[in-house]
């Protein structure tokens, strides 16, 4: 029997978990994490503009756990040896291992260091976090990718269904929505102004100081609460792992999902670089594809399997924004609509999602 230890709650984990309960396996496995619920990041503009609770948007891993037989423990890893094949907690607790997979997401660029700014991550902070700012005076959102775009455009509906001045300002260092090319940009501009949002584009933060901001360009902006969305970085947890990180400083695995040099290391989901395809984004959409890999690869490396599956990205998916007042931009390759519709289709996908870890 080997000892299987899963760090983290990230979807690739909890698809895991999900499928254990059709097809058990004889080992041991333990399952840490920092929180006991794993808060779904496809519901948070929801959940920001109110339409959904705190029970709408978690899932709760330790539930999950307890049904798979798998013990569970809270404890946030800073250390995995794979020399000794070892993982040490926070707590100081050390927890031998056979087998390892890492799932722990990314974290969000700090800012100029600063402990004014907010983050959603790790996510378990989110339910407060954003009830602090969507009710704040001047809230400010650094970060004009799709995660910024949802949390401005549903904290402005938010505040207005609330009876309060819209007043929310996003700052984005390039074109909004870049990565979605010229056609995505201009179609969300054009919703932003419509729906209150001031946005200001090719612009970043220079200065911070109380209540106050000043940008490359010398314009000044008030505040009163500021979260900062601007992209993935690695987690501390590869900072001072030479062995395992990329130049970057994510996890890198190949596409079986294993570290070329120590196979016994598995990852998946924003925390890894795959090397195969290095430029890949890191979003929620791989991150669920890579999960049904991982349970497969884990199953079969785990039984002395030698034939693993590889992970080849889609080239296009579906892809929903809420823009709030229950409306999303969908996408798909070229093809853009925004609309009630939209938002619909989004809440099915969402709901489901959630539904499958809730038996």
């Amino acid at each position: 029997m080997n000892k299987l230890v899963l760090i983290g709650g990230g979807h690739a984990h909890l698809i895991f978990l999900r499928e254990l309960l059709a097809t058990p396996i004889p080992h041991e496995i333990i399952l840490i994490s920092a929180d006991p619920y794993q808060y779904y990041s496809g519901m948070f503009s929801g959940f920001t503009e109110g339409l959904y609770g705190i029970d709408d948007i978690r899932i709760p891993i330790e539930k999950l756990c307890q049904e798979n037989s798998v013990e569970f423990i809270v404890d946030t890893i800073i250390e995995v040896d794979p020399i000794n094949k070892t993982a040490k907690g926070i707590s100081g607790q050390i927890y031998p291992f056979d087998v390892v997979s890492i799932n722990i997401g990314s974290s969000i660029s700090e800012l100029l260091d600063s402990t004014t700014i907010k983050s959603i991550k790790p996510n378990y902070q989110f339910p407060d976090i954003i009830d602090q700012f969507r009710s704040g005076e001047k809230p400010v959102i650094i970060g004009g990718g799709s995660a910024g775009l949802e949390l401005a455009l549903t904290t402005t509906a938010w505040r207005k269904n609330n009876n309060q001045e819209a007043n929310v300002t996003l700052i984005s260092a390039s074109r909004l929505l870049s990565s979605y090319g010229t056609k995505g940009s201009t179609k969300i501009r054009q919703v932003a102004k419509r729906k209150g949002l001031e946005v200001i584009e090719n612009e970043t933060v220079e200065h911070l100081q109380q209540n106050v901001l000043t940008t490359k360009r010398n314009q000044r902006i008030e505040w009163s609460h500021l979260l900062s969305l601007t992209g993935p970085i690695p987690s501390p947890l590869f900072k001072e792992n030479e062995l395992l990180k990329d130049e970057k400083g994510f996890l890198l695995v190949n596409s079986t999902l294993q570290h070329n040099e120590y196979p016994f290391v598995f990852g998946a989901g924003d925390c890894v670089t795959v090397e195969e395809y290095p430029l890949l984004p890191k979003n929620g959409v791989y991150a669920v594809r890579q999960g049904h890999l991982l349970v497969k690869n884990l199953k079969a490396y785990l039984e002395n399997q030698e034939k693993l599956l590889h992970f080849t990205p889609q080239k296009r998916f579906l892809s929903i924004l809420s823009t709030g007042n229950q409306e999303g931009l969908l996408t798909y390759g070229s093809f853009y609509f925004h609309g009630k519709i939209s938002w619909k289709i989004k809440h099915y996908i969402d709901k489901q999602f959630m539904h499958s870890f809730h038996y």
